[in-house]
């Protein structure tokens, strides 16, 4: 994670002991005696020195990735604990595996560059664990939708407005209607592509499961920490989407209301259409067998 110099900077300057420096002196030149502001100065151009040296910079570095870890462990456990109890207990035992590749790597470090790697590693399994739980969390808000009922749905909705269009003789009605139209092929287009976003997310979670059962077939007959390393790459690999699905996923996550909520205006005025959805079972996550 590279940190720009200016936060190096803002760090020491925003520091609760230089703070008090600053407080102290200006409460000193108005009560002691003015020349005390030389001293503020000096020691503010002191402080800017120090904030180039090698050493302070990497201490600051390593306060701001701690900080960032602990918001992404606090973010990943907020979207855990909101998913149902079978997607949770699948995270769970993700968890526990990514901890015990975690402590065989670093037992198996024996030289500087190993212990290199064993940091790149925990970084790589921290990023694994919250692309997991954002991944258990699309599925659980797509799983539970019947596509074919809502596509079968808006397809008549389609004729239906097309039949109107070909008989419509007054034109306002007409530019109303053809408005109507290119809204409902618009969600016929947006369902399709989130029923296959679907598919492809539990496919990807069937990789991901058989990867684990691989990984923790393997993990303790490797005798380096490069090969551990190896084995969470082609995890990370294994989570990859496509550029035509990374979109909608992405707005999947960043507000899930206002990417299917459109899906189900249709389908709350048909008794029919929501019953069926009341009575499909609720979605189950990828058991992860080990």
């Amino acid at each position: 994670m590279q940190i720009p110099q200016v936060k190096y900077l803002k760090a020491l300057y925003g520091s609760n002991a230089n703070l008090v420096f600053i407080g102290a002196m200006l409460f000193l030149s108005l009560v002691v005696n003015p020349a005390m502001l030389f001293f503020l100065v000096a020691g503010e151009l002191g402080l800017f020195m120090v904030g180039q040296l090698g050493f302070v910079q990497n201490m600051l570095k390593k306060g701001f990735e701690n900080e960032a870890k602990l918001l992404q462990q606090e973010k990943e456990n907020q979207l855990a604990l909101a998913l149902p109890t079978s997607y949770q207990n699948d995270f769970q035992t993700l968890k526990t595996l990514c901890q015990e590749i975690e402590k065989r790597a670093s037992d198996q470090h024996n030289d500087k560059t190993a212990m290199i790697t064993v940091g790149g590693l925990v970084e790589k399994l921290d990023h694994f664990r919250f692309e997991y739980v954002q991944m258990l969390r699309a599925h659980s808000m797509l799983a539970n939708r019947n596509y074919k009922q809502l596509q079968n749905l808006v397809e008549k909705e389609i004729k239906k407005a097309e039949q109107n269009l070909c008989t419509e003789e007054s034109n306002q009605v007409r530019v109303a209607i053809e408005q109507n139209l290119k809204i409902l092929r618009q969600r016929l287009s947006k369902t399709r592509q989130l029923e296959d976003l679907v598919r492809l997310i539990e496919a990807r979670l069937q990789v991901v499961r058989n990867s684990l059962q691989l990984v923790q077939d393997e993990l303790y007959s490797m005798t380096n920490v490069y090969g551990i390393s190896e084995m969470v790459d082609g995890l990370l690999v294994n989570m990859e989407l496509t550029d035509e699905f990374r979109t909608s996923y992405n707005e999947l996550l960043a507000g899930e209301n206002t990417s299917i909520s459109s899906l189900d205006i249709e389908a709350g005025g048909q008794n029919n259409f929501s019953s069926g959805l009341e009575n499909k079972p609720k979605p189950q996550a990828n058991k992860i067998k080990y």
